[in-house]
């Protein structure tokens, strides 16, 4: 058995290297190419026009009819609505109020509120804001911490009065003032 396996082998390698030695040689085709009647386009050339230009002597017909005349009588004056930028009013109020952080900046910058007012800081910048509330001594009265982009954050004002300075730490430009103070005219809002 293992001897008739050798000799298939043997076979096998012989036709092999015997298969492998011979190249292959490319036989040439050849088809046959289509005879074309041999035609020449001919091309007459085409004129292109001459053009002259002249000029022509043009005049402007007077009006026939004469122009009105204006007059303060028939003359209507429109004046322009300029819309002004609406004023904060620094009357003392009960509602909450909200200060909007825009382009690193406080608005309102100045707002006089009640005792017990509530104010809500909205940041509608892009960048994280904090407020941080100074007394008239200089002491920390509140600090909010980290208000990200669309947040908000509120603080009740007490029953002190006083005027108090409202900072960004992060942001040594960014200030504003709520003045907190007594009154009996609740009207106006902001």
């Amino acid at each position: 058995m293992k001897k008739l396996l050798g000799f298939c082998i043997l076979v096998i390698l012989l036709v092999a290297i015997s298969g492998c030695t011979q190249q292959a040689q490319p036989t040439q085709v050849t088809t046959p190419q289509p005879t074309v009647p041999p035609t020449v386009a001919t091309m007459e050339p085409t004129p292109i026009p001459t053009v002259i230009f002249t000029p022509v002597a043009t005049t402007i017909a007077a009006l026939e009819t004469p122009l009105p005349v204006v007059t303060s009588a028939n003359v209507t004056t429109e004046v322009p609505t300029v819309l002004a930028t609406p004023r904060v009013s620094l009357t003392p109020q009960t509602k909450i109020t909200t200060i909007s952080m825009t382009n690193n900046t406080f608005s309102p910058k100045e707002l006089t509120v009640l005792p017990g007012t509530g104010i809500t800081w909205r940041n509608d910048d892009t960048v994280t804001h904090a407020v941080k509330g100074i007394t008239e001594t200089g002491s920390t009265m509140f600090n909010s911490g980290d208000i990200i982009p669309t947040s908000t954050w509120s603080y009740t004002f007490g029953d002190r009065v006083g005027s108090f300075t409202v900072i960004d730490p992060g942001y040594p430009q960014m200030k504003c003032i709520i003045i907190v103070k007594e009154g009996s005219n609740f009207s106006g809002t902001f």
